[in-house]
Order: structure tokens, then C-alpha cells, then sequence
């Protein structure tokens, strides 16, 4: 009995050192530690570069569809340019009282084309008695500023808005043609135009027509496909009316002088805006 009871203590013993050891084990390498996870981040859709946008998924599990960015350079549609359009401008031929054989009044469709601009822009009226006294006046300033000569050229007319007028709204643009011209009347100016006053055809010229001629474009009809002018080349000259072909064939810049012959191809227009 003693001996069993020696071996059972013994067999105690042994499974007790092995309990102890094995729960110091245990606890060393945490076996039952639970291992519970964290909870995983939601997956990007991006790089997860920093700015970038990120998406969870839908109930489908398909991250939605992000929103296409705008095209560079990308604007808001345009409204459609009108058809036609006509300002309001005061109208007097070069020779107002019909004075064609006075020299002065013969050449003073550049003259006559400035004076009618300047009282659009002032927003006066003018008669022909005005028109007169101010065509008169303004040639003698010419003569004494710049010297006599029968034509000045568009770069040269300009010049008088600035000098005598002392107005600088005015713009010089060469190498033109009829879209450049409906532009500028599309914002609201007016166009001075030099040009071969023969090919308009004009039935109220004098036969054969001014070869250098000047007069003012105050709108366009794009029914018609027609320029809408105020040509003081004649009495009859009040929105008058030439196609866009005739009157783009007739452009033509002229030198300053005294009828010096064109520049093939050279033309040219004054642009007047408004105060």
C-alpha cells in the first residue's frame, strides 16, 4: 500500500510540473489568446495618393462611375451671331448742297466719313448746313497739319480722329476682308472702309465712279447677304445696300497723295467704337 501510494504521489508530482510548465508555455506564446482581427479598411479605388477621391462600393459591389471632368478649355455654347444688325448713324453726302464741281467737296469722302462717325459717337444729329462748315474746317486742318492731298490713306484718316478730334477709340486693321468687317459691326462699332468705288457699280455715281472712295459701313442683313453703308459718294448714299461679294471685291486701300495708283491686294479699315 505504501509503495502504491509512493507512486501515485510521484505520477502527481510529474503531471504537476508538466502543467505547470505547459500553462507557462502557453501563456508565453499566447495559444489562447484570441485573435480577433482588426477591422479591414475599406479597399480604395485609387492609388491612396494624397487629393485623390476614394469610392466604396455600391450594393453591387461595383465602385460608381466618378463624374467625367471638363475638357479643357471647354466654354459654355455660344448664342448664335444675329442675322442682321444696323446702327443708327447720321447720314450727309461729301457735297451736301450737291456742290460736285467744288474740288474740295469732290474729294472729301475721307472728311465726310470721319464726321459722320464722330457725331455717332457724340450721339448728335447734323445738318447739311453743319456738315458743310465742318467739312470745310476740317480740310483746312488737314492742309495745315499734314499738307494738301487729294486721298489719305486709311493709316493717314485715322490719324485726324486723334488730332483733331482728340479721340482715341479708333483701330487701324489691314489685310481685311467682309467677315472681319461683319465682326467688328457684330460688337457695336463702326467700319470706315477705303475701297475701288468702280467696282460697287453704284448707279448714282457719276460715271465711271470715284476710283478712291471712302465711306462708312453702319450694318449688315445676313438674309440678304448685304452691307448695310452710309456712302457719301452720293445724296442717295443713306443705308445703302451692296452685296458681300461686290463690296469685298471693291476693297482696296489707297495711298496718300494726289490719285497715286493702288497697292494690288492691300486693304484696310478704320474700326470706331463708342465712348
Amino acid at each position: 500500500m505504501k509503495l502504491n501510494l509512493k507512486k501515485f504521489i510521484i505520477f502527481f508530482v510529474i503531471v504537476a510540473v508538466i502543467a505547470v510548465e505547459f500553462f507557462w508555455l502557453a501563456k508565453k506564446f499566447d495559444f489562447f489568446a484570441s485573435k480577433s482581427q482588426e477591422p479591414a479598411e475599406a479597399e480604395k479605388t485609387s492609388s491612396g495618393s494624397p487629393g485623390e477621391q476614394y469610392f466604396l462600393p455600391n450594393a453591387t459591389g461595383v465602385a460608381p462611375a466618378p463624374t467625367p471632368a471638363p475638357e479643357p478649355g471647354a466654354q459654355k455654347p455660344v448664342q448664335p451671331a444675329p442675322k442682321s444688325i444696323l446702327l443708327e448713324v447720321p447720314f450727309f453726302a461729301q457735297a451736301p448742297f450737291g456742290e460736285w464741281d467744288n474740288p474740295i467737296f469732290q474729294d472729301a469722302c475721307e472728311e465726310a466719313s470721319i464726321i459722320m462717325a464722330m457725331h455717332w459717337v457724340n450721339k448728335t444729329s447734323v445738318t447739311k448746313e453743319q456738315a458743310k462748315q465742318e467739312i470745310l474746317t476740317l480740310t483746312g486742318f488737314e492742309d495745315r497739319t499734314y499738307g494738301p492731298a487729294i486721298d489719305r490713306a486709311a493709316e493717314d484718316a485715322i490719324k485726324i480722329f486723334k488730332d483733331y478730334y482728340n479721340y482715341e477709340n479708333v483701330f487701324f486693321r489691314s489685310g481685311v476682308g467682309a467677315d472681319d468687317i461683319k465682326a467688328e459691326i457684330l460688337k457695336g462699332n463702326l467700319v470706315i472702309v477705303p475701297l475701288n468705288g468702280r467696282i460697287l457699280k453704284n448707279p448714282y455715281y457719276t460715271a465711271p465712279g470715284p476710283e478712291h472712295h471712302m465711306l462708312v459701313v453702319i450694318g449688315y442683313d445676313g438674309n440678304k447677304n448685304e452691307f448695310i453703308t452710309n456712302d457719301v459718294g452720293t445724296r442717295h448714299g443713306e443705308k445703302y445696300r451692296y452685296s458681300f461679294a461686290r463690296f469685298e471685291a471693291s476693297l482696296q486701300d489707297y495711298p496718300t497723295g494726289d490719285d497715286l495708283p493702288f497697292v494690288p491686294g492691300q486693304t484696310a479699315m478704320i474700326v470706331v467704337s463708342p465712348k
